[in-house]
């Protein structure tokens, strides 16, 4: 599903939306949450099969080829995605600037170099 902004609506927007097409197309989103996923699992050395254990300490039961699956077409719910990332033990995550960061070759390996978590007495909120 695609969405049509007029430009003057796109003030409240924030400037990752403006780094992109005013209708990027799904393919772009599924890249993005996959790689999300992705580069979490790479920034803790965590394999498929390690991931699947995890999941099922939680109670959600799948197999590795079904993860993989899912992983690699990047068709998850945000349900999904959440359970994985509690099995993992994230407790913060960095959304790319952009679409384009978030996809193609490579970019999950790079979105797990390049995390800038907040420190603990800034408030990224407040400040």
């Amino acid at each position: 599903m695609t969405t049509h902004l007029e430009n003057q609506e796109l003030d409240h927007i924030t400037p990752f939306m403006k780094n992109v097409s005013t209708t990027p197309d799904d393919k772009a989103w599924e890249e993005l949450v996959k790689n999300l996923l992705r580069a979490e699992m790479m920034r803790r050395g965590v394999s498929y099969t390690t991931l699947v254990e995890r999941l099922a300490e939680i109670g959600v039961t799948d197999n590795e080829l079904n993860l993989r699956n899912k992983v690699s077409r990047g068709r998850f719910t945000a349900v999904f995605l959440m359970q994985c990332m509690l099995a993992l033990g994230v407790d913060w995550m960095q959304v790319p600037a952009s679409l384009a960061e978030a996809s193609g070759k490579g970019a999950a390996q790079g979105m797990a170099r390049n995390s800038n978590k907040p420190s603990a007495s800034k408030d990224p909120i407040n400040d």
